[in-house]
């Protein structure tokens, strides 16, 4: 998930740590959630944060459709000696260990919505018309917005302890050392003529 650094900070989170991203808890991270459910730990969505300036304070991405956890995935990730999110006997492997994209955003479209009666503004003319559109009312490919809370889950080091190591290397965002100042200022080399 991609966070404006100063917001992370202001978070207690270091590029590299992994964090919660809850939504509205009515709905997500599925219908009538309860903590004390087995099934909440593996939908709840837990991603790496990634510091990057592109985006405001108040804005977080995330990408979508990364393969989601399963209860095989992290059962996998959980007691494998590497750690994978490979599920048994299914060659499936998430990406995520915990959660998905579909644990923080759901539909838009209410279900009388989602019939082909539907009346919107075309998407690449001035005009209006019936029907669903693709990419504009796709049921669950198109991208979502959402509020969000995030909470910091544990740090980036390996075994959730420490600095996630890309940050320690003085060449991302936010970290970095001073031959990368230099270059990001144009100072790195100088030309002679």
């Amino acid at each position: 998930m991609h966070i404006n650094p100063q917001a992370a900070r202001d978070l207690g989170i270091n590029d590299g740590d992994y964090v919660y991203v809850d939504a509205n808890p009515a709905d997500r991270p599925y219908l009538n959630a309860n903590p004390a459910d087995p099934f909440y730990r593996v939908a709840r969505c837990m991603v790496r944060v990634k510091y990057n300036y592109a985006y405001p304070y108040n804005i977080v991405m995330m990408k979508h459709a990364p393969y989601i956890a399963t209860e095989r995935s992290v059962k996998a990730h959980e007691t494998r000696p590497d750690g994978r999110a490979l599920s048994e006997n299914t060659g499936y492997q998430a990406n995520l260990r915990y959660g998905s994209q579909q644990s923080i955003t759901r539909n838009w479209h209410m279900p009388m919505h989602q019939t082909d009666t539907l009346f919107h503004k075309a998407k690449a003319s001035m005009s209006f018309l019936f029907g669903g559109e693709a990419d504009n009312h796709a049921l669950n490919t198109v991208p979502k917005e959402t509020l969000v809370r995030i909470t910091k889950a544990e740090d980036g080091g390996l075994g959730g302890k420490g600095i996630w190591k890309p940050a320690t290397t003085g060449l991302t965002p936010d970290n970095e050392n001073d031959i990368m100042k230099l270059y990001l200022a144009g100072e790195l080399t100088k030309v002679k003529t």
